[in-house]
């Protein structure tokens, strides 16, 4: 694909929609589930695994770099019950809304930290200067953590993150193999120090100098995914809100109330646009039959712009009445949603109301490519 997919993927998606919601690619080899009903379906069943050595059954090369594999095995995103249950069950209170409410001033005060470095008229780059930063310390502050641990871990995870994008290709799983060398020699460094209040704390064991490897590896996955996510809904929304001068000023003058502006972000320009999974069992979808061991791909960000039921779904829409599909359904319901909703509402209310009058310089935007998110490399902005 090219880099304008990268920068804008939502027409392929479109032209998936009007071919089908789910069809064969002869190509990949793989399912592509793009209509709304479509991705519910496969979402919800449990004839549908997320399993890592289903999902890369025979063609990985990551069985070349066994700490590699190891981590992945242990990461619950990539399993199925019970293990992924009974993870999930130890880190969902870290993770529910109540926390996210409870820590909301101190997201703001994350917010106003990181703005407090910017000086207009600098030109500031919203991807590198705030929204990652920002996400690190709001992970951070939930799991109780050194904000350096956070932007530390987020250095080593870009390698992970196109690996996970790419895992056929060897040269990814030689330098994300590498990546998890480093983390583990940092979360390993950290263990003796973590406080009993800490999400991580729990997973530790009985010796901290010499940590289990449960620990080890939701520790690599919620510093991945929690600021993977994080940061791209921040970078990305706040572009998209930069692009449209009139909704961005809606949102700085407060006309626009915070939450409902987060969650059409999410469905306008979803930070994770698919996951993968594969067919335990036969299983119709549209009229379609999936056959036992073919693999999937479920596009999350086709299903939230559903162009096939409304008229104007690529159209930012503040007072929109649609729920989205961004943090999944089901059983791999995104455990961070409430954390990424509220860190957006800060940090995208912070910024837009300490520069109302900010201006987007085009050409600095830049998008990553080959990666399985929606991840901003850089866009600068005049401040003032």
């Amino acid at each position: 694909m090219g880099v304008s997919f990268w920068e804008d993927p939502y027409p392929v998606y479109k032209t998936f929609q009007e071919r089908s919601g789910v069809f064969w690619d002869e190509l990949l080899e793989v399912w592509v589930v793009a209509g709304r009903s479509a991705v519910n379906t496969v979402l919800r069943s449990p004839e549908v695994s997320s399993d890592w050595l289903r999902l890369n059954a025979g063609d990985s090369p990551c069985r070349e770099f066994p700490e590699l594999e190891r981590m992945l095995l242990g990461w619950f995103m990539l399993m199925d019950p019970p293990g992924h249950t009974r993870l999930r069950r130890t880190m969902q209170s870290f993770f529910a809304r109540n926390r996210a409410e409870s820590l909301a001033e101190e997201f703001q005060d994350v917010v106003a930290t990181q703005l407090e470095t910017i000086r207009p008229p600098t030109g500031v780059d919203i991807a590198n200067d705030f929204s990652t930063p920002v996400a690190g310390g709001i992970l951070a502050r939930v799991l109780d953590v050194p904000a350096d641990v956070m932007s530390t871990a987020a250095v080593h995870m870009a390698a992970i993150a196109s690996f996970l994008a790419q895992p056929h290709k060897t040269e990814f799983a030689e330098q994300a193999a590498a990546a998890v060398g480093r983390l583990n020699e940092l979360y390993r460094a950290l263990a003796p120090d973590l406080s009993p209040d800490s999400a991580l704390f729990p997973l530790v064991g009985d010796d901290p100098a010499a940590p289990q490897d449960t620990y080890l590896h939701t520790a690599h996955l919620l510093s991945f995914a929690g600021q993977e996510t994080t940061a791209g809904l921040i970078a990305s929304g706040l572009l998209h809100l930069l692009r449209e001068p009139g909704r961005y000023h809606e949102v700085a003058t407060g006309q626009a109330e915070a939450g409902a502006v987060v969650e059409e972000l999410l469905r306008f320009d979803t930070p994770v646009p698919q996951v993968p999974r594969v067919a335990l069992a036969d299983l119709s979808v549209d009229g379609h039959t999936i056959r036992a061991g073919d693999r999937i791909l479920v596009l999350l960000a086709a299903a939230n712009r559903d162009w096939q039921n409304s008229a104007d779904a690529d159209v930012l829409d503040f007072t929109r009445n649609q729920r989205h599909l961004a943090f999944g359904v089901g059983i791999h319901y995104c455990l961070g949603a409430p954390i990424a909703r509220q860190g957006a509402k800060a940090a995208i209310s912070a910024w837009t109301a300490a520069f109302p009058t900010a201006r987007l310089s085009p050409e600095t935007v830049r998008w990553a490519v080959g990666t399985g998110y929606r991840r901003l490399e850089s866009a600068f902005v005049q401040p003032a």
